[in-house]
């Protein structure tokens, strides 16, 4: 028998994911750098936000479905999975940075992959740790 699901659980479940989230993709930065990638000044931070707040927001989300929905697990890994795919569309067409900027053609081999990392993490990652937490 599953034990019940709380709100901090599912929280620390995505605060888990973000950070693992974090760690690779700043790794993966600097195997993107190594492969020829432009890196924006600052962009670690970014990284640091961009993989933890998402996947947090996710986790509310994933509580949400699981509470108030039935099969909010299936439902879970449908949204997931769509909002994973409809990410690439900044990726392949990626419009400015802050400060007016455009992004070179090497942007999307370094933030493609980000994505997959941070989505997977989350769509996997959510569920899995708050069942063990």
């Amino acid at each position: 028998m599953r034990k019940e699901v709380t709100f901090v659980s599912v929280l620390k479940a995505g605060g888990i994911a973000g950070i693992i989230g974090a760690g690779f993709n700043n790794l993966w930065s600097l195997v993107a750098y190594a492969l020829g990638a432009t890196i924006p000044a600052g962009f670690a931070i970014a990284i640091v936000f961009s993989s933890v707040l998402p996947v947090l927001v996710g986790s509310v989300v994933y509580f949400m479905l699981i509470k108030f929905i039935p099969r909010g697990r299936t439902v879970w890994i449908a949204l997931g999975l769509g909002l994973l795919v409809a990410s690439f569309y900044p990726v392949a067409d990626p419009p400015p940075f802050q400060d007016g900027t455009l992004p070179d053609e090497t942007f999307p081999l370094l933030v493609g992959p980000m994505h997959i990392i941070s989505g997977g993490l989350a769509l996997w990652g959510i569920p899995r740790w708050t069942d063990k937490l």
